[in-house]
């Protein structure tokens, strides 16, 4: 039997091994990172119903749509460090004040940071001066002219425009409705740009084939 034979009866079963061999591969393979999430059907309003999002690495946007006028999208997350007093931990895409605005709270609902003003095409939430501990945090989006209230009243109040931390009568209780009426006509798409920010919980990875599935389909 000459080389050109040997070759020529070796090649299928050469083949086969050779995409056993890649599916194995695969095997190792880590899931995608991701870096963005998309509102998933829609996201509730308060922390019961709040959209868990869902990944690994950093969390650098969350995109969704305010449906409707009493639409309020929640978001868990998480801050994985201690930000400096004054970075950006939120910039909420807009054109004018009337658009949808950015709050933050923490694990219980507490009101963190806020802010009803466009500037330079965004309105952003930057860290406050008492320093953040790492965890659980919520970030939400609301028609301008729906504010977030609590058991003693509204948790903020603006008399001075710009990034703020809470300072109404609601201040001292956690999140609970969102009363007020919208000053644009949804539905309204927006986009956030989070910084220091990663995913509420770990992806479940896809189930991958087991080792005697593969030697199933390709052969021992």
């Amino acid at each position: 039997m000459n080389n050109n034979e040997l070759r020529h009866r070796a090649a299928p079963g050469a083949g086969r091994w050779l995409v056993f061999l890649s599916a194995v591969a695969l095997l190792a393979v880590p899931a995608a990172i991701a870096q963005v999430w998309t509102e998933d059907g829609d996201a509730g309003d308060l922390l019961g119903t709040a959209q868990v999002t869902l990944g690994t690495g950093g969390l650098t946007t969350i995109a969704g749509v305010l449906a409707g006028y009493e639409d309020v999208d929640l978001y868990c997350i998480q801050l994985t460090a201690t930000p400096p007093a004054g970075l950006p931990l939120v910039a909420l895409q807009c054109a004018q004040d009337s658009d949808p605005s950015p709050w933050l709270f923490d694990a219980v609902g507490m009101g963190v940071r806020a802010n009803v003003l466009c500037a330079g095409g965004m309105k952003t939430l930057t860290a406050p001066n008492v320093s953040l501990a790492p965890g659980l945090y919520y970030v939400a989006v609301s028609h301008t002219g729906r504010n977030p209230s609590s058991a003693g009243g509204d948790i903020w109040q603006f008399p001075v425009l710009g990034p703020q931390s809470p300072n109404g009568p609601g201040a001292g209780s956690g999140l609970l409705s969102w009363p007020g009426s919208p000053a644009v006509v949804p539905p309204v798409s927006y986009q956030m740009t989070l910084g220091w920010m990663t995913f509420c919980d770990g992806a479940t990875p896809a189930e991958r084939s087991s080792w005697s599935t593969l030697k199933s389909m390709y052969g021992n």
